[in-house]
Parts: C-alpha cells; structure tokens; sequence
C-alpha cells in the first residue's frame, strides 16, 4: 500500500485526498493509481528479465478490462489473455494486435471459435472437440489448456487444475490433442496451464512448472513437436491484509529458471508466456462508499453503498479485503462492525469484524485492493449501480467510467408502456 498516505486524518493516494474525491464523484467510487499499476509492470518484468532472455506478459483482462488501464499496459508492452470474443474484441478496439492476445475460452460456442481463427487469434483450446469444432480453419498457432493432478488456489473456488476443475483436458489426453492438431496442419505450437488464483507460495508456480514441463516431454517425444513457448498462465498472488508477506517474485522466477534449466539443458528454451491479471492491478485501487447507517443488534452493523453487487468476493469466496474509514484515519478505534451493504442477501458481508472509529453517516468507507475483480464483477443487482471509476495520474484525475444510470439499467429491456400496443400482441407463438 505504498503509494496510499495519511493526511490530516484523510486517506491520500498518490497525493490526491480520497475523500475530497467521494464528494466530487458520489460513491461508490473506484480510485486507481496509474503509477501504481506501471510500479507493478516494471518490477515484474525486471525480475523475469534477469532470468529469462525470451519470454512474454500478457495481462488477464477478466481481472479489470477498463479501456484506459489495457492501454497503460500495452504502453508497457504487454499482452492480453482474453477469455471470450467481447474481451478479445474489446483488446483490439483499445490498440492490441490479433498476435499479442491469447483466447482462453471455456466451453465456448463453435461461432465464438471460428470467428477468433478468422479474425488471427491465437486460440487456446479447452479441449479436443472444441478444436475439432473449427474444421479445417485451422489458425496459425494452437495451444491446448492442459490441466495437471496440482491445483492451488487461495480458495477451492480459485483453483482451477486438478480432478475437480471443469478447466483444460486432462494430461493423459494432451498427446493425442496434439497429434490431432499437428495431422490438421497447426504450423505452431504452445502449451498452456493455470493452477489456481492469488498464490503467495514462492514454490507454487515452479510446482506448476514442473507438471507442465512433463506433460511436454511427452508430446514431444510422441509427436515430434518443437513448442514455442510454455504458458504458465497466472495467480501470482497480492496480500490483500496489512503485515501480510508478500510474493517474492525472485524466488519464484529463480526457481522458474531453474525448472527450465534442468528440462532444456543444452537445448533452446522455449519462451516463457506468463497471464498475471491481479497481480498487475489489485493494488493499484480503492473502493470508496459511504457509511449510510450504524444499527445495533446483537452485533453493530456498519451499512454503507459500497454492497455485493459492487465487490462480490467476500460473498462469493470469503474473501476479507483491509478496510478503514477514510476520513478517520487519526481517530481511535471504538469498536468491531459488521460492513455489510444494501442488498437484499444476507450474504452481502463486505467485512466481518471490522475494527473501526465509532462510525458517522456520511463517512466515507475505503475498501482496499480493490483494482481486480471488483468492477468486472459488478453487477446491477437489486438496481443498485456499476460503480464509476477514477484514475490518478502525472496529469491529474480523470474519469475513466461513469456510474451506471437509471438509463443503464433499464435499456436492454422492451417496455409495453400504458397505452400503446405490443407489436407482438395478438400473434399466435
């Protein structure tokens, strides 16, 4: 949390008062520093530059897909791993060419795939019917989603390898996958694997590694297939509490190199392709709200706009984001409250045993590490709005999405208003 301050009690990022922001924008408001999020880039690349001569980022868009943050890391020059046509799409309007996005589909429609193959996507297949579903457009390079015996993950909900993932096929199928793509005319090839989300263990991704790099000597060995790069997709994790140790990226990609080393001794190595996505952004944001009520029951309940349509992880994972009051930040703490939001769930919990000052209304609430999977998994659930979003730059704030409207919520639907017939009315099904 570096690049947050303490000034005369107010939360600061990067120097400007987030509170001062609140007011101006309404909440709840997503803050992010660009500085922030370039810190992140360069430390990243840094680290694997001193390990590896070849290798690639792409950024996982599904972690924040905001246009003005894919284009501050396409300024840094990394790639995009995109999981369905909308995201691959919304790559290449922000500036990234077909050769610097990967398709990770699961499951997806045989349109979706063949429009990617057409359009010069590099496509990674989930499985063997869903290369097979493209017949004979065969794109230029193929890459299968292999899904090894090791999963991890911060939750059971984000480990995505292992006998109980719906993801990738399963290693003892990856030979034939390969020989079927390499008798279909793939000219290309890549392999590609992800464990889990938001790993800390400086051993886990040279674990990942290790299992993947078997899986590779067997289809090489069977098909004569030379790879061009190892993808080892994402889940370098963030401490999303204060004390918190975090990820020693050295020791990870050391132990990385090392994986490769013994592998590919007196060969060349294949490129190194990595998919961080939180790692990138988590901490680059604040989620800001606004306390709305305190109610005590048998226990204090903190309420504010800041619900689980708009961060749904402690809902959905039992994650536990470090919360304070914005603009207390020199006062005492009175006591422990339960944040909770204002959807009708009782799952709507954005903290639990929060320690806070004694809370007023119109305090305003500050959520941290909220820069991935916090407004591209919000919702307009209950009515209650998609936040807007700020970012701070060396040019000041600006914009960078609006808050959803009344005019959001309701414009996909077909309104028979009072007075005026269906056009469908009277027509037989």
């Amino acid at each position: 949390m570096s690049n947050f301050s303490n000034k005369n009690g107010n939360l600061c990022l990067d120097g400007v008062d987030t509170c001062v922001l609140a007011r101006k924008y309404g909440t709840p408001l997503i803050v992010t520093s660009e500085k922030r999020i370039r810190d992140n880039v360069r430390r990243l690349v840094g680290v694997l530059s001193s390990f590896f001569s070849e290798f690639d980022v792409k950024y996982a868009m599904k972690a924040n897909p905001n246009p003005r943050i894919l284009s501050i890391l396409r300024s840094e020059g990394l790639g995009i791993d995109a999981s369905s046509e909308q995201e691959v799409r919304l790559a290449l309007e922000t500036g990234f060419r077909p050769d610097q996005i990967l398709f990770t589909p699961n499951f997806a429609s045989r349109s979706e795939l063949l429009w990617a193959s057409a359009s010069g996507i590099p496509i990674n297949f989930d499985s063997l019917n869903q290369f097979r579903q493209i017949g004979e457009k065969v794109p230029p390079t193929v890459s299968f989603r292999i899904n090894i015996e090791y999963g991890k993950g911060e939750f059971k909900g984000t480990t995505t390898s292992g006998h109980d993932s719906k993801f990738g096929i399963m290693d003892k199928d990856a030979v034939s996958a390969y020989k079927a793509a390499k008798e279909a005319g793939a000219k290309r090839f890549g392999i590609h694997v992800m464990a889990g989300s938001n790993v800390l263990d400086p051993d886990h991704t040279a674990h990942v590694a290790s299992s993947i790099l078997e899986v590779v000597k067997k289809i090489t060995d069977a098909n004569d297939i030379e790879f061009s790069f190892i993808d080892l997709g994402g889940g370098l994790g963030v401490p999303y509490q204060p004390g918190a140790k975090e990820l020693d990226l050295t020791i990870t990609f050391r132990n990385v190199h090392d994986v490769f080393a013994r592998v590919f001794d007196g060969v060349k190595m294949p490129k190194l392709s990595i998919e961080p996505g939180r790692y990138l952004v988590a901490d680059s944001s604040v989620l800001l709200g606004s306390v709305t009520d305190v109610k005590i029951q048998d226990k204090v309940f903190l309420g504010s706009d800041v619900s689980m349509n708009t961060l749904i992880r402690p809902a959905l994972y039992g994650a536990k984001h470090h919360i304070v009051l914005a603009n207390r930040l020199n006062d005492e703490i009175s006591g422990s409250y339960q944040v909770v939001g204002q959807i009708c769930e009782n799952t709507d919990r954005i903290g639990t045993d929060i320690e806070l000052p004694e809370p007023r209304i119109d305090d305003i609430l500050a959520v941290f590490d909220a820069g991935a999977y916090v407004a591209s998994m919000a919702s307009n659930y209950n009515g209650r709005p998609i936040p807007g979003e700020v970012l701070i730059s060396n040019m000041g704030e600006e914009i960078i999405r609006s808050p959803s409207t009344f005019s959001d919520y309701t414009r996909n639907y077909i309104f028979n208003r009072p007075g005026k017939t269906s056009p469908n009315a009277g027509k037989g099904s």
